[in-house]
């Protein structure tokens, strides 16, 4: 069972993001269907987001007349808003309003911290240090590492980068990298990549406890993310310590 770590670390993170999606973070226990407008400075761009942390969903919109389109839906549950049948329909309402590239995302999940594990021992030969920016630049267009690198063009995301750190194999090639950003004010998100050659060493356990650990000395709180259909990820944020809270699913204008 999760402990007190895991309560604070969830009400931290239902705090930060509530404040992003302009609602209140009961909103997230309250086995309803919450809809609001995105509060201007919101970090979240896209045209929707909807998110739930299963007793309770959310629909934050940037544009009032999605807003109008959703509370017209017959919904039988809150978290029917998952349905591709009311997210592709509401993007093709916002098509209808002159967002003519408006497409729907596959959802992802969010954990949190559960339990603070000590670090793990590298495999003999490797080591783990910061990556410097010039090497983050660098190995970005090859694209192996855009988990933790962000992709070239998501500047937004690298701007927000903290830090950096990599795994090199004995050779001096790198074979994973961590990388951590400023998702929302107090929380930082955790992004990992393993090249193919290095997989099944328990490099992404061990990059994550090591950017997890940073995080918490810096006093701020530590979140992991995966696409649904990612199950290994799923699987290194568990090996880690951290746990499910939320999905989350949006409607976007590519660019």
């Amino acid at each position: 069972m999760p402990g007190p770590l895991f309560a604070e670390s969830a009400a931290a993170f239902k705090a930060a993001f509530a404040a992003q999606l302009g609602c209140d973070p009961s909103a997230f226990e309250s086995n309803t269907l919450t809809i609001v407008e995105r509060p201007a400075g919101s970090r979240e761009h896209q045209l929707a987001v909807v998110a739930t942390c299963g007793t309770g969903s959310v629909l934050s919109v940037k544009d009032a007349r999605l807003a109008d389109w959703a509370r017209e839906q017959p919904l039988e549950a809150h978290f029917r808003i998952f349905l591709p049948s009311f997210l592709e329909g509401m993007t093709a309402h916002a098509r209808g309003l002159g967002y003519d590239a408006a497409r729907s995302h596959s959802p992802s999940e969010g954990m949190v911290l559960a339990e603070d594990l000590p670090p793990r021992d590298l495999p003999p030969g490797y080591r783990i240090a910061e990556l410097p920016l010039a090497d983050q630049q660098r190995l970005r267009p090859g694209r192996e590492f855009e988990n933790a690198l962000a992709e070239p063009g998501e500047d937004a995301k690298i701007a927000s980068i903290r830090i950096v750190f990599a795994a090199h194999a004995p050779d001096g090639a790198i074979a994973g990298v961590a990388g951590v950003w400023d998702q929302y004010p107090g929380i930082d998100e955790i992004g990992l990549d393993v090249a193919r050659a290095h997989r099944g060493l328990g490099l992404a356990t061990t990059l994550t406890l090591h950017a997890t650990r940073w995080i918490r000395e810096h006093g701020r709180w530590p979140i992991y993310t995966y696409g649904v259909t990612n199950v290994r990820s799923m699987n290194n944020g568990l090996s880690a310590g951290y746990r499910p809270l939320w999905l989350l699913s949006v409607a976007y204008v590519p660019g």
